[in-house]
């Protein structure tokens, strides 16, 4: 399926939720500093691309759909104060989780 039939306004809100909640378990200030947790870190991405893999399965989200989610969740970690390069291989991996 090329198109999504789910609204954008869904994706969205979901992708949002999805990034507020991973930022409450792993806060930016957690990721940066040189101790952080790798396995509370492993978990709470495991974690999320698995919500999102199983609302891809339930929704049938298209190529634009993924590509909205991956969209908005790599935004909405910006805003919560990630590095680039954290959000750039967060989001890559949970893009590549939807893809299988």
């Amino acid at each position: 399926m090329l198109f999504n039939r789910v609204p954008a306004r869904d994706i969205e809100q979901f992708a949002t939720e999805v990034a507020r909640d991973f930022a409450k378990a792993c806060p930016p200030t957690d990721i940066q500093g040189e101790r952080s947790n790798v396995k509370k870190l492993a978990r709470s991405i495991d974690a999320a691309c698995e919500r999102a893999v199983t609302f891809q399965k339930e929704k049938k989200l298209g190529v634009y759909g993924k590509a909205k989610l991956g969209t908005t969740f790599k935004w909405e970690l910006k805003g919560l104060g990630y590095s680039n390069e954290f959000i750039d291989e967060f989001t890559r991996s949970l893009l590549l989780r939807l893809s299988r």
